[in-house]
């Protein structure tokens, strides 16, 4: 890999730092503006090239000592060089950037940076298990007992001894807690107690990863709508927004393109007492939304980072909904859909960063639009 020494510009989205050289704009992961690093080079297009930091000559005052072993060699986190305060800071910033009329009105929700993910991916070649290198499909082996990010249930060494065996030649190890235990996802079903609620996620179905931020996002949701809501849910999975805060719900009807998660869905709304609930399968992605959906007048909607389809949009402008509440783990397309959304006649009135991903480069922002 080509070495290049560098000074740091700025933080820009994706955890990098942004540098400029011999008219390219160079991405740096590890870095902090203001530095002079020496980086590998990884990629080097026609205008912009990519690299790593290989070593620092003028630290930033705010650099720490990394407390991960395998940080910028494991393809998991983009922070853990600075304090947790400075990285909500700069994500804060980041989102500001693309809404500068909401510089100072964000809210900002944060809980404990370590051990917050309710599920893994450890990927495994027969000898090796872990997590994969950087821009790469090498596997870092340590990464399996020194992850911070994941909750400890689910480091290697303390899987339980049955779910070891049973997945000991799958290539991928997907992970996940339920209430009593930790669970194969891609074989079985998880459980999970969010409120006053009992829900099931079927197997492979999608679930936020995390578990300290699930109840304040649900909440802060629930806060945003009117007493007796009339309530179109997309994306719902297996129906864990509308049927954790359906005291606030006079009636919902839930489209989900996962059949699995809709047969989940109406059970967990019988299981609940949802019972006004109703739930359809749906590929959002493909169509204009039924017309029997246009005279709900709220929708809430969690798509996952393609954002909303023309259909939903278009459907949007047939149907008027009073209010949108948009959940977002992207928020480029996000962005998106919020300036044609605004061409619609819709008008933000919240937006909240949700830090669901610490130490990573991602985060969930939930906002909503009013008629």
């Amino acid at each position: 890999m080509e070495k290049l020494r560098i000074k740091l510009e700025k933080w820009v989205n994706g955890g990098f730092c942004l540098t400029h050289h011999e008219g390219h704009a160079v991405f740096v992961e590890g870095g902090i503006p203001g530095e002079t690093v020496d980086i590998s080079l990884y990629k080097t297009g026609n205008k912009e090239w990519f690299g790593t930091v290989s070593e620092v000559f003028e630290p930033a005052e705010t650099r720490i000592p990394s407390d991960c072993s395998v940080f910028m060699e494991c393809g998991g986190c983009s922070y853990r060089h600075i304090p947790y305060q400075d990285e909500i800071k700069i994500k804060t910033s980041l989102l500001e950037g693309m809404f500068p009329e909401w510089k100072g009105k964000l809210e900002v929700v944060k809980g404990p940076e370590n051990e917050y993910r309710n599920n893994v991916q450890w990927q495994s070649n027969g000898k090796e298990i872990g997590y994969f290198a950087k821009n790469s499909h090498r596997i870092v082996n340590e990464s399996q007992s020194v992850c911070k990010t994941v909750d400890k249930r689910l480091l290697w060494a303390d899987i339980p001894q049955g779910i070891r065996k049973s997945v000991a030649k799958q290539k991928s190890i997907q992970l996940r807690l339920s209430s009593k235990s930790v669970v194969n996802y891609e074989r079985d079903q998880t459980e999970i107690n969010v409120f006053n609620s009992k829900l099931k996620v079927p197997e492979r179905g999608f679930f936020q990863i995390n578990r300290f931020l699930l109840e304040p996002w649900l909440e802060k949701i629930k806060s945003l709508l009117p007493d007796s809501a009339q309530i179109l849910e997309l994306f719902c999975g297996c129906g864990t927004i509308g049927i954790s805060i359906r005291e606030k719900i006079a009636s919902l009807y839930g489209m989900e393109s996962h059949e699995k998660s809709i047969k989940y869905a109406k059970e967990n709304a019988k299981t609940n007492n949802a019972l006004q609930f109703e739930y359809e399968v749906s590929d959002l992605y493909q169509k204009h939304l039924p017309k029997h959906t246009a005279k709900i007048p709220i929708w809430i909607v969690n798509p996952p980072r393609a954002g909303l389809s023309e259909g939903i949009i278009e459907s949007a402008a047939l149907f008027s909904p009073k209010q949108i509440i948009y959940s977002s783990c992207n928020p480029s397309t996000l962005k998106r859909d919020i300036v044609r959304l605004e061409k619609l006649g819709y008008q933000l009135d919240y937006m909240g960063l949700f830090d669901f991903f610490p130490r990573t480069q991602h985060y969930e922002v939930l906002v909503r639009l009013k008629k």
